[in-house]
Parts: structure tokens; sequence; C-alpha cells
């Protein structure tokens, strides 16, 4: 009881040091670290040592994956592939299903790029379609805003389920991983239209008839076709590596689990990206900028990842599974340690605020906690991950960077915000978390 105490007042240490008192993440985990460790009777030195270890090991695993996947991202964005990607997909579908499409919209674009980039990036579409339509700009704000913000916590290879997938020791399993996310992506996305489209009539108190929308990036002419292959071939990639147990054939077996490599896939995508798309003004290549921009990006979420990794570390040594089942906690019962996945994320979320820094978080104490054993099961570990994520988007208000950015791109008061976005990740989050039960029950 003593040990749950000290984990209990270190993660609120983290909380509060992290979003009032603004001190870094990683020197929040190191204390926090040593405080659980020395609760525990582990000693200042190794204490130091286990975190280190953790902080060592997963960026060894996932930590160029990660860098890889931000300078995709900064690809797709420098070269306004999102924004071509987007627009077609609106005039192809946007007419008859607004809401829908321009959730759809955001998922799609939300894969490569990371959410609030992504918002802004799109914005101009959604003023425009609000301008074209007669809609409330709220109802593409809204659609737009959810759709980016599932992808970003939902789907690899963004860096939280990245990260998370890498604790969890499921960093060669990404496609299973990234089917689970799709399919809870599905009742998420439909949720997300559904409440967007309450609010075609309710427009903003900042509302002008009169605006003019910012349409300078739809008339940049980029390739629709190489910007959806630079997308899709490192998904399909990473999905077919997990259809190695249907072929016998050990060469073709081989084939499959190269192919399926994260780090042979999104380099693919990358490779057919910087052959095709170029700066949209200037032609030039966007190589360059890509590694450099996505390197200063990856920086932040690997100190994190790693550090999380590191307090995770810590955990495990202390046995927390044991000393559940002292208070009765059915290990047996997948359904309660998804319960368990889930709080812990949505609490961390709605405390400081980061979505990714909850995951990482949550994931470090929900896999010192969880049964070794039944994270034997694949499955059931993608679950969990997905689990995370859905509390991880439970909920998005005032102490969330992405909440800002979508209440002033949209023009909106904090109540109205508040009443409109942070309500939509709350039963984003409900419905992804439903979503993973009925799988769990199914699967």
């Amino acid at each position: 009881m003593q040990i749950l105490i000290h984990i209990f007042l270190a993660v609120i240490w983290v909380i509060v040091s992290t979003s009032k008192l603004k001190i870094h993440p990683l020197i929040s985990l190191i204390i926090a670290s040593v405080w659980v460790g020395l609760g525990s009777g582990m000693g200042f030195i190794q204490s130091l040592d286990e975190f280190s270890k953790g902080f060592g090991s997963l960026i060894g695993q996932v930590g160029l994956i990660i860098v890889l996947g931000s300078v995709f991202g900064v690809l797709l964005e420098k070269s306004y592939a999102a924004v071509a990607i987007a627009h077609s997909l609106w005039v192809r579908f946007g007419k008859k299903f607004p809401s829908l499409s321009t959730s759809f919209m955001g998922a799609v674009v939300g894969v490569p790029v990371f959410c609030d980039s992504g918002f802004i990036l799109l914005n101009p579409i959604g003023k425009s379609l609000a301008k074209t339509s007669g809609f409330s700009p709220l109802t593409f704000s809204l659609s737009l805003a959810g759709g980016l913000y599932m992808s970003h916590i939902l789907i690899p290879p963004t860096p939280g389920p990245l990260a998370v997938s890498g604790i969890f020791g499921m960093e060669q399993n990404l496609g299973l991983v990234l089917l689970i996310g799709l399919a809870t992506a599905i009742p998420v996305i439909l949720v997300t239209a559904w409440w967007a489209g309450k609010f075609k009539k309710k427009f903003p108190e900042s509302y002008q008839e009169d605006f003019e929308p910012q349409e300078q990036n739809l008339k940049v002419k980029v390739s629709v076709f190489w910007s959806v292959m630079v997308i899709a071939i490192p998904l399909i990639m990473i999905t077919i590596g997990n259809l190695t147990v249907f072929f016998p054939n050990e060469l073709v077996r081989s084939f499959f689990l190269i192919c399926g490599n994260p780090l042979v896939a999104i380099g693919a995508g990358l490779l057919v990206g910087f052959m095709t798309l170029k700066q949209p003004i200037s032609g030039s290549s966007l190589f360059s900028i890509s590694f450099t921009e996505g390197i200063k990006i990856a920086g932040p979420i690997l100190v994190l990842t790693g550090a999380g990794a590191g307090f995770g570390a810590v955990l495990k040594l202390l046995n927390l599974d044991l000393i559940f089942q002292e208070f009765n906690f059915n290990s047996d019962s997948g359904a309660v340690w998804l319960l368990v996945c889930f709080g812990l994320a949505a609490f961390l979320k709605t405390a400081q605020g980061s979505s990714t820094s909850a995951m990482i978080i949550a994931a470090s104490i929900a896999l010192s906690v969880i049964p070794s054993g039944m994270l034997e099961n694949q499955v059931y570990t993608a679950l969990c991950i997905s689990a995370i994520g859905a509390g991880a988007m439970t909920v998005s208000h005032a102490n969330d960077s992405y909440f800002w950015i979508v209440k002033e791109f949209t023009g909106l008061t904090v109540k109205e915000a508040l009443q409109s976005y942070t309500m939509l990740t709350a039963l984003m989050g409900v419905t992804a978390l439903l979503t993973v039960l009925i799988f769990y029950w199914i699967l």
C-alpha cells in the first residue's frame, strides 16, 4: 500500500511540475523515478541506473522510426500534399456529406501530419466550405479537428502510437496496431461527423458573413495521385507484414517481414515522396528541409518517450501486478485492464494537456500492472494500446495547445470552444473505449 501512495504522489508531481511549474518532463520523470525507487527501498544509484537502462533501451528500439515518421510528416506538409489530398476528397464527396467527408479528410491527413499543423494547413479549406455551403464554419472546424485529433492518437506512424507500441514491445507488430487503430477509428469518425453536424446553423459569436476565406493554399497545384501514394505505400507495407501467417513458404514470409518492417516501410514512402513531391512554388527538393525540421520535431518526442520508458523500467521492478492482486483485482479480466489503461491516460490527459505525454506515461504504468501473461496475446496488447489512445483523447481543454489552435482559428470564445470542441473530444474518447471493449468481447 505504501508504494502505491508513493507512485500516486509521483504522478501528481509529474502533472503539477509539467503543467504548472513548467519543468521539462525529462526532469520531472527523473525525479519521479528516483522518488518511487527510494520509496520502494531501491536506492538512489539503482533508481537512476534502471531509469537510464529503460531510457536507452526504448530509444534504441523505436528512435529511428520516430525520426523518420517526423521527417515523413514534414515532407507531406511542406509539399502541400496534405492540402491536395484534402481538397480532392472534398471535391469528390464533400458536398453530399459535408461533416463526414471533412472528418475523413482530417483523419487521412492526420496520419502523416501533426494535428496542430494539419489544422492550420487545412483551415482555409474549412473557411471556404463555410462560405460556399452556407453552413457554420464551426461544423467544418469541429469535423476537421476531430479527424486530425483521432489519427494523431490512434493510428501509427504518428509518434504517440509508435511510442506506446515500443513500450509494449509491439514495434515489430505495428501492422496489427494499425489495423486495430483503423477499426477503432471508424465509429469515432462517425460520432465526430454527427456531433459536428449539430452545429450547422450555430455560428460563432465572432462570425462575420462578409469575411473572405484564405484560399491561397488551394491554388497550389500538387499531384493528388503521388500525394496519396506516398501515404499509402508505408501503410500497406506495414499491414502486409502481418500476413505472414497465411504463407507457409519461407521465402514469401521473409519478403513480407522485410516489407512490414516499419523502417523499410516508412523509408519506402520517403523515397517515393522525395522523387515525386517538390516545393510547390520553386520546384526545389524537400530532402534537406524535411530531415532538418523532422529531426527538430522528433527530438523532444524522443526525449519524452525515453523518459516515460525510464519511469516504466523503475515501476517494472516493483511487482505491482502482485500488489494489485492483493486488492482483489481480477487479473483474468481483460476488460478491467482495458478500463485501467483508459483511466490512466484520461486522468493524465485531462490533468496535464499533452496527449503524447499522457499516452507514454500511462503505457509505462499500465505495463507494470497488467499481468504479463495477458500481454503475450498480441491482439490484446494492441487493444490496450488503443484503450490508452482512447483515454488520451479524453478530454482536450484549456491546458491543451491544440484546444487553443482550434479556438483561435475558428474564432470561438472559450465558452463556445468548451461546449463544442471539448465535448467532442469527450465523445470521441468514450466511443473509442466502447469500440475497444466490443472488439475485446468479440475477439
